[in-house]
């Protein structure tokens, strides 16, 4: 059976505390900027921006030492709180297109594609829609890089900063890579470098071609781990910090209270779409169906029923929702609030079988894609356009 190459994303922020420092305040658009205290502080700098960089400005700097370097720079004291609230959504965004999301920092993260080429096209076109939602959403720029595993996505990231996408096969490695200095390499940090160096071990390619018993002399079992981050292989997998949701729904408050059965139907189907692209974006699939009625006297009732099996389609979720929302018979009361949900999620989502649904699952499929390109907004069933303005919530 074929197996599919894994397709490992590394995005890293361009420069992220200060990005965000010039984001949320656009007067520093263009200026140096420089984060990590005030001027003439003790502190030492945690991030500085591409402005402040041609100076010579560099993270880890004292800061006296960067106002020698570039006194028009504007410094200013660490937000963790706003760096994390930013990173929150980033990750959020990450999420949108594949479920295994691990974050390595604060302004980086690590994303297994592999599963999310059908969707959403190949492993470029992805790195490039993230790029722009990026900045479209955040003013942030950010470098990506494409591989086959964590090793050599993050290698592409770094030679193509800033704001560059980048791609680096295992058939690279014997290549470009071999001239790269040891220090790149993510896993050798400045102690494993000074010990290479003192063996005339410089590149990458210096430590390909070391007989690996003169490495195993000076660095004993490692030696082998060494050879390894040399040629590019990586046996980490991306490790996503969320476990698989429990339940995914929508809801929406009125902002007045609503019998119009044609309209809570419409209002219905909005929900049960949006709630439906978000168990196919994550890569799940749907077995049961809650429905949650909140009436203009606050009382609140909920119904839930099982499909025969899990799905990641709307309509056969639509169906059951719209049923059980006729069994209440809400025409002889007011709705204040009405929301949809579905749990017994499996990750089985995107499999195409071939039996009687394969043209339905291929249909959300391609509706997927061009909202994906396009925006929620492109493609909406006709219905919904009957939906009354209302609060929605997660």
């Amino acid at each position: 059976m074929f197996v599919s190459e894994p397709v490992i994303l590394h995005i890293d922020m361009d420069a992220f505390f200060a990005s965000v420092e010039q984001a949320r305040r656009p007067e520093l658009r263009g200026r140096p900027v420089v984060v990590g205290g005030e001027r003439g502080g003790r502190g030492v700098v945690s991030a500085a921006s591409y402005e402040a960089r041609t100076s010579g400005v560099h993270s880890a700097m004292p800061i006296a030492q960067a106002e020698r370097l570039c006194p028009q720079a504007v410094f200013l004291p660490v937000d963790l709180a706003a760096y994390a609230a930013v990173r929150d959504r980033l990750v959020e965004l990450y999420g949108s297109f594949t479920d295994a999301v691990e974050v390595a920092s604060v302004d980086e993260a690590f994303l297994d594609v592999t599963g999310s080429r059908r969707l959403f096209g190949p492993p470029q076109a992805i790195a490039r829609r993230i790029q722009q939602m990026v900045y479209v959403e955040h003013r942030l720029t950010c470098s990506i890089g494409i591989g086959p595993n964590k090793l050599l996505a993050k290698l592409a990231s770094d030679i193509n900063k800033p704001a560059g996408i980048g791609e680096l096969r295992e058939a690279d490695v014997d290549g470009c890579l071999r001239d790269l200095p040891v220090r790149q390499v993510w896993g050798i940090g400045p102690v494993t470098e000074e010990r290479l160096t003192a063996l005339g071990i410089a590149t990458v390619g210096m430590l390909q071609d070391v007989p690996i018993s003169l490495l195993a002399a000076a660095f004993g079992k490692t030696a082998y781990g060494l050879k390894q981050l040399a040629f590019g292989r990586s046996f980490s997998f991306v490790r996503s910090d969320q476990p698989l949701p429990k339940s995914v729904g929508h809801e929406v408050t009125f902002r007045e209270d609503s019998n119009d059965c044609e309209r809570l139907q419409a209002t219905l189907l909005a929900l049960v779409d949006d709630t439906m692209a978000r168990v196919r974006r994550k890569g799940l699939a749907a077995r049961t169906v809650a429905l949650k009625v909140r009436y203009s006297t606050f009382h609140t009732v909920s119904r839930r029923r099982t499909l025969a099996r899990a799905t990641t389609s709307t309509r056969p979720v639509y169906a059951v929702a719209a049923e059980l929302l006729t069994e209440l018979d809400v025409r002889t009361r007011w709705v204040r609030l009405i929301g949809v949900n579905v749990s017994s999620l499996s990750s089985n989502a995107f499999q195409l079988s071939f039996d009687e649904h394969w043209r339905e699952v291929a249909l959300v499929e391609a509706v997927d894609r061009v909202r994906a390109k396009y925006g929620r907004s492109a493609l909406r069933p006709a219905a919904v356009a009957l939906a009354p303005a209302c609060h929605h919530g997660g």
